[in-house]
């Protein structure tokens, strides 16, 4: 009698998870990889994610350096303050995630070496990296239990891979919103506060020329964080079709005009109403997150209602910078929705701007910000319209669900779960 199994393949949403039947001679392990597949193009996002991750790190460190040594003491505390406090944040997190991981039995005990490897990286706050290390060594591995043909054990590797790359992921979008963004909006402020005010001897150049890198770096990086995200999401949900090469690089050039656009047009306010701009990040989170409340919690990643207002309090702050939708579901007019309020800001502090500055006194600079707030908005719209128009990976028709109401559900969504594994059962 031929040997039979169930393989159960798990999704965020209930509805979406599928169970196939194959027959013993069949290889789920090689179904999984045949689906999915790691190469070249995984191995170069893992690699662009820590490059720009630990660009961020050395770019904040080298500023710090240079405000203790010359005397800034505003400028250091306030780059300290948004190195630490992100740091802390993913460390709590990932130290959170290896002890449930230790408690689940389907992903096994780690050794003591590998213990005090963690405990390391997480002293030394820099836990996404040790993350992104063990996706590409659970990759390997994964690869080389292919070609040695052992299948049960290339796919527990794959699906481990898989879960350290979303837990990577889901860490960087915590370091994107509470490093990258606050540095990038600060730094932004200092030179521009720099460039209008030369009388008042702010910083130095070669300073200057540390604090606008680490703007492009810390907008590259948010950017990439971003794509990077949905890309390992997809990766991780069996119903989802991966995303190509050239979808992301699409989808990188949205993220990366809108993050700047939205940069821009906060650090012009702030440069010159700072209080001002501080009360309106305010009530954009508070509106965002009452949004989400009402009418955007039915997500799978929470249990309780009380886990949904936390949930939809962190998406609200998140949206002070970019938009990330918590559940599946049609999002055109939610996209319409939180790009018209961006729209209103962002023109509201252009306004401000133009009003209060001189164009005789730096034209260059007065005509340069606001055309690039204004060119970079427009370009981030038509980057998403090409995106969703001709880029977006659909779902494949073996997983297509049907809908009641629009005949199939194809939605590019993130999760906030971790990973779970492939269930084999034999029979």
């Amino acid at each position: 009698m031929a040997e039979t199994c169930t393989v159960v393949h798990f999704s965020r949403e209930p509805s979406l998870a599928r169970i196939d039947t194959i027959k013993g001679s069949d290889s789920p392990g090689k179904i999984s990889e045949s689906y999915h597949s790691f190469g070249t193009f995984y191995v170069c996002c893992i690699v662009l994610s820590i490059f720009t991750y630990l660009t961020d790190l050395v770019l904040a460190v080298t500023l710090l350096y240079h405000y203790s040594n010359q005397g800034y003491g505003l400028y250091f505390a306030l780059t300290l303050t948004f190195v630490l406090l992100p740091a802390i944040c993913m460390s709590t997190l990932s130290l959170r995630w290896y002890i449930i991981d230790h408690d689940d039995p389907s992903v096994g005990r780690a050794s003591l070496v590998h213990w005090m490897i963690r405990i390391l990286f997480l002293l030394l706050q820099i836990s996404p990296l040790l993350r992104y290390i063990e996706t590409l060594v659970y990759g390997i591995r994964s690869k080389l239990a292919g070609n040695a043909e052992i299948d049960s054990q290339q796919t527990i590797l794959y699906r481990r891979m898989l879960d350290e790359d979303t837990n990577s992921s889901l860490l960087r979008l915590f370091h994107c919103f509470l490093h990258c963004a606050p540095q990038a909006v600060m730094q932004l402020v200092f030179l521009l506060s720099f460039v209008m005010y030369p009388d008042r001897n702010y910083i130095n150049l070669n300073v200057s020329i540390f604090q606008a890198w680490t703007v492009f770096t810390s907008v590259t990086s948010i950017a990439w964080s971003l794509t990077s995200y949905h890309r390992s999401v997809r990766f991780a949900r069996d119903d989802k079709d991966k995303i190509k090469w050239i979808g992301l690089l699409v989808a990188f050039c949205w993220q990366l005009m809108s993050a700047l656009s939205r940069i821009l047009a906060l650090s012009l306010l702030a440069a010159i109403l700072p209080t001002w701009m501080g009360v309106i990040c305010a009530l954009h989170w508070g509106v965002m997150s009452i949004w989400l409340a009402i009418g955007q919690h039915q997500t799978a990643a929470c249990s309780s209602r009380c886990e949904e207002l936390l949930l939809s309090t962190a998406l609200g702050l998140a949206y002070v910078l970019a938009f990330i939708s918590p559940r599946d579901g049609p999002t055109r007019y939610v996209y319409l929705v939180y790009y018209l309020v961006c729209f209103m800001e962002n023109t509201g502090a252009l306004v401000v701007w133009c009003v209060t500055n001189n164009s005789t006194s730096n034209p260059l600079l007065y005509y340069g910000a606001a055309g690039s707030q204004v060119l970079s908005f427009v370009l981030a719209i038509a980057f998403l319209i090409i995106y969703y128009k001709y880029c977006h990976p659909s779902l494949s028709k073996q997983t297509k669900i049907p809908n009641s109401h629009s005949g199939y559900i194809e939605n590019d969504k993130p999760c906030y779960s971790k990973t779970s594994y492939n269930v084999r059962t034999s029979s």
